[in-house]
């Protein structure tokens, strides 16, 4: 991967090499499932740059870069890597969640859940929500934490602590309209409680 590599940085996101060149490393890594010392050390510099297109304001990159997320999370050890670069990996999808779920950037998001000074926009999840997340993108971003709920036994605890999951998961079950979606909600609740019955 070390020629492919090179060609991710960029100074915008809208660039079409890096975003060519993310996709085809991506569909090698998912399809070879691979955890050789070549997949460990490009794994870090891909999450980095889609991690760039998962903070742009831009929808669509958005929704490029959790898809290729998803697909690079097929094992343990890729988990793991997306865990430990979670400031930027993990930070922007929970930010995407708490958009959807009618949390303003402001203030402390579990204050707002507990209190119910929420401002969702929509009824549930039809098309769009809170901020004009789409369900498209709200699904995505779902399916992401929902296969790094794999690891809850050893995660589950700091990603309660750090992003309020628990209380933001159980307040979009409650807006959730779509079986799809709620399916796995429940599904990513019951990975993080299961494995974490003593302190979650």
């Amino acid at each position: 991967y070390r020629h492919f590599l090179p060609l991710l940085h960029s100074n915008t996101t809208e660039d079409p090499i890096p975003l060519l060149t993310s996709h085809a490393l991506t569909t090698l890594m998912s399809l070879s499932r691979d955890e050789s010392k070549a997949t460990e050390q490009a794994l870090p510099v891909v999450f980095t740059y889609l991690s760039g297109l998962a903070k742009s304001t831009d929808a669509g990159l958005q929704d490029i870069a959790v898809q290729e997320y998803s697909a690079l999370l097929f094992g343990r050890s890729s988990r793991h890597k997306f865990w430990n670069q979670r400031s930027e990996t993990v930070e922007p999808l929970v930010k995407i969640l708490q958009t959807a779920a009618g949390i303003g950037n402001g203030g402390n998001s579990a204050a707002n859940l507990w209190s119910g000074n929420i401002n969702v926009r929509s009824n549930g999840f039809e098309g769009s929500l809170g901020g004009g997340v789409g369900l498209q993108l709200l699904y995505h971003v779902l399916l992401v934490i929902w296969q790094l709920s794999f690891e809850a036994d050893e995660i589950g605890d700091d990603l309660n602590d750090e992003y309020d999951v628990i209380l933001l998961y159980t307040h979009l079950l409650r807006l959730s309209q779509k079986e799809k979606t709620t399916r796995l909600i429940l599904s990513t609740l019951y990975n993080l409680l299961e494995k974490n019955q003593t302190s979650l």
